[in-house]
């Protein structure tokens, strides 16, 4: 089946971004991990709340993924209930489970880690999302199967309450303008190691 205008634009910026985020990742990834979580003071102080005991998921980095978790095991250490998103089949949202520093995760078949089905369920709050480029609205270029968008327009729409979607880049990930359709979510936040953004769209 032939792409659309829209699907043809983002595998070619899909294509210019994966070398991008790759150098970068190897070059300064470490340092990037540890100033993520000091900008994420930054973003708290400008209005992104995350209270002890809040729920907040991230993910388990594959490739050359920023790192969260340094992030998470800092979020976990003040209290918050900490998930990781489970894979439910395509054309499905996520589902997220209990993570916490040590758990045993299991692999999928997409080569994703993921916590093990004795982990109670959860509904997050916050969302720490990856992507390959965002742009200065908050529209985010992830990976095509659109697992994120999906996961966070149904929560927009009121099923399982709120959610707060943060993207989590390097500042070289930012580019002037994302293709986007209706099937793509915004994000509310950026946080990267030199800045925070929030997207007023949402």
């Amino acid at each position: 089946m032939a792409l659309s205008r829209i699907d043809e634009a983002k595998r070619s910026l899909a294509q210019k971004m994966r070398p991008i985020r790759s150098s970068v990742h190897k070059s300064s990834g470490r340092t990037v991990a540890v100033e993520i979580c000091e900008q994420l003071a930054q973003a708290q102080s400008r209005g992104l709340v995350i209270n002890d005991g809040a729920i907040a998921s991230a993910y388990w980095p594959i490739r050359d993924e920023l790192d969260p978790r340094k992030l998470m095991n800092g979020l976990h250490g003040r209290g918050v209930r900490c998930a990781l998103p489970i894979m439910q089949g395509r054309e499905k949202a996520l589902a997220f489970r209990r993570w916490q520093p040590g758990d045993v995760l299991e692999e999928t078949t997409f080569g994703v880690a993921q916590p093990t089905g004795d982990k109670p369920s959860l509904i997050p709050e916050i969302i720490f999302v990856p992507l390959l480029a965002i742009d200065n609205e908050g529209n985010r270029l992830g990976y095509g199967a659109g697992y994120y968008d999906r996961t966070i327009q149904e929560r927009r729409q009121g099923r399982s309450g709120p959610v707060v979607a943060v993207g989590i880049a390097y500042e070289a990930q930012r580019v002037s303008a994302v293709p986007h359709d209706e099937r793509d979510a915004r994000l509310d936040w950026l946080i990267t190691e030199d800045a925070v953004y929030r997207f007023g769209n949402n």
